[in-house]
């Protein structure tokens, strides 16, 4: 059942659940008996916007559960982990991704448990051997044009055009900061075909420069503007996004977006859960997980919140676009140990002298 936690791997299979297991087969309808029901569960998340984790609330209480998100952004999510890795005040933590979990690991916040329904997780999906985290939604983050602005063939087709096309200068989207999961993984996509050993922190000078040249010709989003606003409008009508949210911005705004799948594929992460090893008995914390994770609940996650779930019976119901996108895009290969060694000091570089 296991697979093994490779290090050389796509970021998924390095930018937000399915069959309970062990104790009950009753999936989505297992109520929290025994134990301290009565306790409030609480979850720090960086998934739960958009409706996500008010789903997950509604759920959950009509199983049994009390369950509170603390949404906040990736990085903040793992600095307050670890500045409170001595008195957690989270039960458990929801939405980072391999990477973030790596970083729990090595603190040794985590506390292991090996819920039933990972037998249903599909076969591109790695699971961390020793079961710190598991695996519940898979993402993938690449770039995008409006398609009601420009045709396929009109529309660049990989990063390098971005910048070597005179006619997009100006017409794409950049990150104001790195502080976001997607925001940093569009720059690391685009200098890990470089990998230089010898290289300024491991990057050729090459790619550096190329990195450079996309920054100065893009259109990075003033105070007072939004990047969607621009986007579905025409003003800015190529720029960058995840996976789930392409149908969002198509349904809201009533245009239709294209998704480009760069030569070098795009950069795929899976969103884990996690329990804090908090000193305390953690009887509740795995009956959430075996319920958060069955086929059943994932499933209607991931028809109602445009999710692709890392249980494979359960992707069956995720809508025919996300479906697409997934046919469409090819996952980045990446050496996950070798990014984590390098991104810390990569975000600081690029803020400090690039953006």
């Amino acid at each position: 059942m296991k697979k093994d936690m490779k290090r050389w791997l796509t970021l998924g299979a390095l930018s937000a659940v399915i069959l309970a297991g062990c104790s009950n087969s009753s999936g989505g309808n297992e109520s929290a008996d025994g134990g301290d029901k009565d306790r409030k569960l609480i979850i720090y998340s960086n998934a739960a916007s958009d409706g996500r984790g008010d789903f997950f609330v509604e759920k959950a209480a009509e199983a049994g559960f009390d369950i509170e998100f603390v949404e906040m952004g990736g990085s903040e999510a793992l600095s307050r982990l670890l500045a409170e890795k001595d008195a957690p005040i989270a039960d458990l933590v929801f939405g980072l991704n391999e990477a973030g979990f790596d970083q729990l690991r090595d603190a040794e916040i985590l506390e292991a448990y090996t819920p039933g329904w990972l037998d249903g997780i599909a076969e591109d999906v790695v699971i961390a051997e020793d079961h710190l985290h598991s695996p519940i939604t898979l993402t993938r983050v690449f770039p995008i044009y409006n398609a009601d602005e420009m045709d396929e063939a009109d529309a660049p087709q990989t990063w390098s055009d971005f910048y070597e096309n005179e006619e997009f200068h100006g017409q794409y989207r950049i990150q104001n900061s790195l502080s976001g999961a997607t925001d940093s993984a569009v720059f690391f996509t685009q200098i890990i075909p470089y990998r230089d050993d010898n290289g300024n922190m491991g990057i050729s000078q090459e790619g550096w420069d190329k990195l450079q040249d996309y920054f100065d010709n893009g259109y990075s989003t003033p105070e007072g503007e939004d990047w969607v606003d621009n986007f579905t409008s025409g003003k800015i009508p190529i720029g960058y996004t995840w996976m789930s949210n392409v149908p969002v911005i198509e349904e809201e705004y009533g245009i239709n977006i294209g998704v480009i799948n760069p030569d070098d594929g795009v950069v795929q992460t899976v969103e884990q859960i996690g329990i804090l090893a908090d000193g305390d008995d953690n009887t509740l914390e795995q009956k959430f997980v075996e319920w958060f994770g069955s086929e059943e609940i994932m499933a209607e996650f991931a028809e109602l919140h445009n999710q692709m779930p890392a249980n494979e019976k359960a992707r069956e119901s995720a809508t025919e676009r996300m479906k697409e996108i997934m046919d469409n895009t090819t996952p980045q290969e990446i050496d996950v140990q070798w990014l984590n060694e390098h991104l810390d000091e990569w975000i600081e570089y690029v803020e400090l002298n690039l953006l």
